[in-house]
This record gives structure tokens, C-alpha cells and sequence, in this order.
């Protein structure tokens, strides 16, 4: 069976299994449950957004900057190739040549020979656009979660209406259709896994890479709105 086929079938198995569960929680809960499935992707992707850059230049631009003006003090030659491959190896080679090269350019236009700055120049133009993506992605996840856990507990209060007589039974069927649209933004997040696997894996796992997933129509509806490129 083609590979793309079959991870389209279990997108829509799940997304199938995301609406019955929500559902059953009713109209009130699945509305709350949309809204704050909405709420908690853009939330997280903006915090990621910013914080990926604030926690690479508070925490280790630093550190890179002493490593590598080190290295080019005792070396006296800046491997572009070589420094993308130390600290972000695990990235497409094709990821990292486009950056090395726009750094290559930077560099070719300094009129020093201060290892500080040139240093300082390959974090900003090699390491950092090479690690806050990576940063970005583990952000997303952690405050993605955080504000789930909050939309939840007020899911779950609203569903308690469901055991109200006359307006539980209506709460619960009009549910369907808001829990099919709650599913959707589960599956987005879903194919945002995916998405984090392939770029940490290289692309390298049989399964869950570009080439394999270029037929999905899941992937592909995800690669248009990818908010992490």
C-alpha cells in the first residue's frame, strides 16, 4: 500500500475518533474545546516565536561565541561546513547549506580580522538560524500543553450539562459538527509532531520523511500553513 495512502487513512481515523470524542461532550464543551484548541496553536506558536530566539541569546548564544572565537584564535579559519554540522548535524544538509552560505556572504563583507567579531557573526548567521527553529519546536509543544490543560478543566465542567434533561440531549447532538471542527485542530497539532520528527531525524526514518509524505493530502494542506517555515 502507498505509504501517503495509508497516512491519510489514519489521519482520518483519528480525526473520525476526535469527533465522536468530543461529541459526546456536548455543544457547550466541543464550542470551549474549539475555540480554545485555536487559542492554545496561535498562543503557542507566537510564545514560540519569541521565546526561541529569547532563551538561544540568553542562554547559550554566549557560550557558542567563547567556543567558536576560540577556535578560529587556535585555528586561525572559520569551517562554516563543519561548525553547522557540530551543532546542528541532525538538520537537512540542505537546511544547513543554504545558511552557511548566506553566512559566507556576511562574512566575505567584513573589513576585520577581530575573532570576536567574526565569531560573533557565525552565531548570529549560522547557529542561531540553524538551532531557534529547534528551540521553537519544543516551545510550541511545551506551552501548546499548558494552555490545553487550562481550555480542559473548563471542558470538562461544560460537560456536565450533558446530564441536564431535554437541553443534554440537544447539547450532545449539536456537538457533532463543532467536534468535527475540534478534531481538525487536534490533527493540525498531530501533523506538527510529524513535521518536529522529520526535521530532528534528518528525514532519515523510512517512514516519516518529505519523499514518503509528498503524496499526502494531509501533509500537504499541512505544508501550506506550516508555522514553524
Amino acid at each position: 500500500m502507498n505509504p501517503s495512502f495509508l497516512f491519510d487513512i489514519i489521519c482520518t481515523a483519528i480525526w473520525i475518533g476526535l469527533t465522536i470524542h468530543y461529541a459526546r461532550k456536548g455543544l457547550l464543551a466541543a464550542l470551549v474545546q474549539i475555540a480554545g484548541n485555536l487559542f492554545s496553536l496561535v498562543g503557542a506558536q507566537q510564545l514560540a516565536a519569541w521565546g526561541s530566539g529569547e532563551v538561544f541569546d540568553r542562554f547559550f548564544a554566549g557560550s557558542f561565541r567563547e567556543r567558536i572565537a576560540a577556535s578560529l584564535a587556535a585555528g586561525g579559519a572559520a569551517d562554516l561546513d563543519r561548525i553547522a554540522q557540530r551543532y546542528a548535524g541532525f538538520l537537512p544538509e540542505s537546511i544547513r547549506r543554504q545558511v552557511v552560505e548566506a553566512c559566507q556572504r556576511a562574512l566575505d563583507g567584513l573589513l576585520t580580522d577581530n575573532v570576536l567579531v567574526i565569531a560573533d557573526t557565525i552565531v548570529q548567521d549560522v547557529v542561531r538560524p540553524l538551532l531557534t527553529p529547534v528551540f521553537s519546536v519544543v516551545l510550541f509543544f511545551l506551552c501548546f500543553a499548558a494552555l490545553r490543560m487550562l481550555i480542559s478543566l473548563l471542558v470538562t465542567v461544560l460537560g456536565l450539562v450533558n446530564h441536564l434533561p431535554v437541553i443534554g440531549a440537544v447539547n450532545r447532538w449539536l456537538g457533532v459538527s463543532v467536534g468535527a471542527l475540534a478534531g481538525v485542530a487536534d490533527l493540525f497539532l498531530l501533523l506538527c509532531v510529524v513535521w518536529a520528527l522529520m526535521v530532528i531525524t534528518g528525514g532519515n526514518l523510512p517512514a516519516l520523511n518529505e519523499t514518503t509524505l509528498s503524496g499526502s493530502f494531509y501533509y500537504q494542506i499541512f505544508s501550506l500553513i506550516n508555522p514553524f517555515v
